[in-house]
């Protein structure tokens, strides 16, 4: 059967797509391949419903970003604009679980147990300003294990996993547990003295009521008779809870569970198991026509995952023609500096930069090559994690430097003398804000507080010191008993990141002043994507996203998987990150990784990679 229009003003959709869009089944699962149009035949299913006389308010679709809300409902307008409305509110509800949770409790906020609809919705930072206060309130003081982050994280792991909290902060806390739980009783109660909901409460309600509420669940159920949920692969036992409860009259879930690598969130692909168990009726559709990628780049990345679970096998509507190299280089310095070339290389033979992506599976993995970004001045935006320039142990670092260079940089010294035990934020900035000579500071000995008496000495060493590499290179040697004691958990990381920071600022010898403006560069998240940024990223923040050529960097058998993923599933969550990376690239796709590894270890290629598989040559 030939690819073929279904709806008016709609693109060419193929047999499969086609299928979707026409299946009338009570359960409808879509497995959907990256880059098979998945969006497509959804909208299109949606905009054929409507076209067939279903009112437009018996549709729910649910995603998982409001980005992807907006599109989806763009997209439905265009192929809808000349159909009449059955009233003045006759509209989609197209959101998030969040969004659509915040909705309904509004329109009955009683029938949610609740005051009033003018609760708040905190947000992450509100949140977390919260659990501070039920910190303070508590008169516990965070250490290692309980923090404000960490037992808000556990809370909403357990809650989106459907955990009995206490289980889950027994096996998360140990012996903190009751300290732990008691925090999270007075976060409760102070986000019900607010008035205020977070995140996973507008879920929670939202089940709970389905669930005990059974003549709510029936309107619901009457008044959204079609629900399709996209990104299935993405929803963890909290949603699946939702779905199953409002359990509309046709139910449409779209996804792929090669592409489910947010299990740190709760997510779950064995859902789609589950839910083809509970439903053996489901009809079940494979998308895996490819409209992104050439054959070769789809070919490993059908590779990579072969032995899963319902993988599917992608085949490409391009043909053939794309790229598939792997390079292992001796280092993390000459990794950064070969995919420099590379990119250049690209750029020459008229490719945009905003067609380039470098993409790791970490921020700490591509590190090196930012810094390389930065020196080679070539313009970059990073999505996922932290920048090189945000991480904590590196602005530390940087601000002695800074210091040194500078001795009237007063934000400098207060970052610095925090560092050294016993000096408190309010200490330092009184102590840096006092003018106790004429001059710059520290222009002679002067008293510091007490712990911080040897920086006099390490600057007057800095400041003698002629390159920023042989600066560097002292400041590592005698920074670590600070980064020891400020980030017990994890300072032998932090440490090997300095060491890579130290390590390319060997390899490219610039001044002083060069290196500081490196790092100063002003960095704004509110502009567009310039046509002239290549993209850095994290592969979780890639996902969605393509681009003409991707370079993933940090492939090594010691980065790729995880070092800490030793489990099972979290190992096969990392597989599926290697195959989100991959289908990324549309025609040209490089793979590299350092021999010398990650702290000082040698290693191969991630063992995701098909050792038999016909690499294409460099050069071409």
């Amino acid at each position: 059967m030939s690819d073929h229009k279904v709806q008016k003003g709609g693109v060419a959709l193929n047999p499969s797509q086609s299928e979707v869009v026409f299946s009338t089944e009570k359960h409808v699962v879509v497995l959907a391949g990256a880059g098979t149009g998945k969006t497509a035949a959804i909208v299109h299913k949606v905009a054929h419903l409507i076209r067939g006389g279903t009112p437009r308010h018996e549709v729910m679709m649910i995603t998982f970003t409001r980005r992807a809300a907006s599109e989806m409902q763009k997209r439905i307008g265009a192929l809808i604009n000349d159909i009449p409305k059955h009233g003045r509110d006759d509209s989609m509800l197209v959101g998030t679980y969040h969004a659509i949770a915040s909705l309904l409790l509004r329109r009955d906020a009683a029938g949610f147990g609740l005051s009033g609809a003018n609760f708040t919705t905190l947000n992450e930072d509100d949140a977390n300003s919260l659990m501070k206060s039920a910190f303070r309130e508590c008169d516990i003081q965070p250490g290692d294990k309980v923090t404000p982050a960490s037992v808000r994280a556990a809370l909403s792991f357990a809650l989106n996993k459907r955990i009995a909290l206490e289980v889950h902060f027994r096996d998360e806390f140990r012996e903190n547990a009751d300290r732990a739980l008691t925090l999270v009783k007075w976060y409760r109660k102070l986000k019900q003295t607010a008035n205020g909901l977070d995140y996973d409460d507008l879920l929670v309600l939202w089940a709970r009521r389905l669930g005990e509420d059974k003549p709510y669940a029936a309107r619901l159920r009457s008044a959204y008779r079609y629900v399709i949920c996209d990104e299935f692969q993405d929803n963890n036992a909290l949603n699946y809870e939702i779905l199953s409860k409002l359990n509309p009259e046709h139910l449409t879930v779209v996804g792929d569970v090669n592409q489910s690598i947010f299990g740190f969130r709760g997510a779950s692909c064995g859902l789609v198991d589950l839910f083809l168990k509970e439903h053996p009726d489901a009809r079940v559709i494979r998308l895996e026509k490819n409209y992104r990628s050439g054959q070769k780049i789809l070919d490993l990345a059908n590779s990579v995952v072969e032995t899963c679970p319902r993988a599917l096998v992608l085949t490409s509507a391009k043909g053939h023609d794309s790229r598939t190299e792997l390079v292992p280089l001796p280092t993390t310095v000459t990794e950064s500096a070969f995919i420099m070339d590379w990119i250049r290389q690209r750029i020459e033979r008229g490719t945009s930069p905003s067609e380039i992506a470098i993409l790791s599976r970490s921020s700490r993995s591509i590190e090196t090559v930012e810094l390389a970004l930065k020196f080679q001045k070539i313009p970059y935006r990073k999505y996922g994690g932290l920048t090189l320039g945000d991480s904590a142990e590196v602005k530390d670092f940087i601000a002695f430097i800074r210091l040194a260079f500078n001795a009237n940089d007063r934000v400098a010294l207060v970052r610095c003398l925090t560092l050294f035990p016993g000096v408190g934020e309010v200490s330092a900035e009184k102590y840096a804000s006092t003018e106790e000579t004429s001059g710059e500071l520290f222009a002679v000995e002067r008293s510091l507080p007490r712990g911080a008496g040897t920086l006099n000495e390490w600057l007057a060493k800095l400041r003698t010191v002629r390159g920023v590499a042989e600066q560097a290179e002292y400041l590592l040697h005698v920074i670590y008993p600070l980064i020891e004691r400020n980030y017990p958990t994890n300072h032998a990381e932090r440490m090997a990141t300095l060491q890579s920071l130290v390590d390319s600022m060997k390899a490219m010898p610039v001044s002083v002043a060069e290196f500081l403006d490196a790092f100063s560069l002003e960095k704004s998240t509110e502009k567009d994507h310039d046509v002239s940024e290549l993209t850095v990223a994290t592969i979780h923040a890639s996902k969605g996203l393509e681009y003409d050529c991707v370079i993933l960097c940090g492939a090594g058998s010691n980065q790729m998987p995880h070092p800490k993923s030793i489990d099972p599933e979290s190992f096969e969550e990392e597989r599926r990150l290697m195959y989100v990376a991959i289908t990324r690239a549309r025609s040209r796709l490089l793979i590299t990784y350092p021999a010398d590894g990650v702290f000082g270890s040698s290693q191969r290629p991630s063992p995701f990679l098909p050792p038999k598989f016909p690499w294409d040559e460099l050069g071409a």
